[in-house]
């Protein structure tokens, strides 16, 4: 004769389940922007890795390749012992901490300006080297193949910051194809994410002329991406 289940024994795996998926919820929207800084990081310093590792390969270094090649090599080998503390720790801390402290909002917004200056410096660089004779093929693709989801991924968090910004003034700087009346963070990252496979930013609409010419300048960034990313690509094959 089979033993009796107790009422409600067999819902208590999937009643488990439910709480950690809830539980795990909770987290990822009290914490996704410090996981979106840690990646981006991530990201950013893969780059200055890879750069510094085929330096040597740079066989005629002048002018503003050279000026470029000494500001990676001292992000490598100098500021990147002042950053990686200031930046770890602090987030790491904030990840840890039951209640956010007052500094939080500042800090965030500090290291995405900082995100953003360095993505500006990073481009400057790609041009760069993209104009150079003697600057070995491979080393932009792999650059531009690290650039492109950083700098998509700061432009999604570029939109949400303004947006957040600008909600708190009961308006808002853009508009996007999503569900609900109020986009969610990830929206704003799918809409620049997006912008990669349509001849237009069509996914976010500025609602005001300094919002649009925002957009106007994503989709600078990208179409230049973009003709980098060929003009190498072209250049290899008919290397080959």
């Amino acid at each position: 004769m089979a033993p009796k289940r107790e009422p409600g024994r067999a819902n208590l795996p999937s009643r488990a389940v439910g709480t950690a998926t809830e539980s795990t919820r909770r987290h990822l929207s009290r914490h996704w922007e410090i996981y979106f800084f840690l990646t981006a990081f991530a990201l950013l310093s893969l780059q200055v890795y890879l750069f510094n590792a085929d330096i040597d390969s740079l066989s005629d270094l002048h002018g503003a390749i050279a000026l470029f090649a000494d500001f990676e090599v001292f992000v490598a080998n100098r500021l990147a012992y002042i950053c990686a503390p200031a930046i770890f720790f602090p987030l790491a801390f904030l990840l840890a901490c039951g209640r956010q402290p007052a500094w939080r909002r500042r800090y965030l917004d500090i290291l995405g300006w900082y995100l953003i200056l360095r993505m500006a410096i990073q481009l400057i660089g790609l041009n760069i080297l993209a104009f150079d004779s003697v600057t070995p093929k491979f080393l932009l693709i792999t650059q531009l193949l690290f650039f492109l989801p950083y700098s998509l991924s700061i432009w999604g968090w570029i939109y949400w910051r303004l947006d957040v910004i600008a909600r708190s003034k009961s308006r808002l700087f853009f508009r996007l194809d999503c569900e609900g009346s109020q986009p969610r963070p990830i929206d704003y990252f799918v809409a620049s994410f997006s912008s990669v496979f349509s001849a237009t930013i069509s996914g976010i609409k500025g609602n005001s002329v300094r919002a649009r010419v925002l957009i106007l300048v994503h989709g600078f960034l990208i179409y230049d991406i973009m003709g980098l990313t060929l003009s190498r690509a072209i250049a290899l094959v008919q290397s080959h």
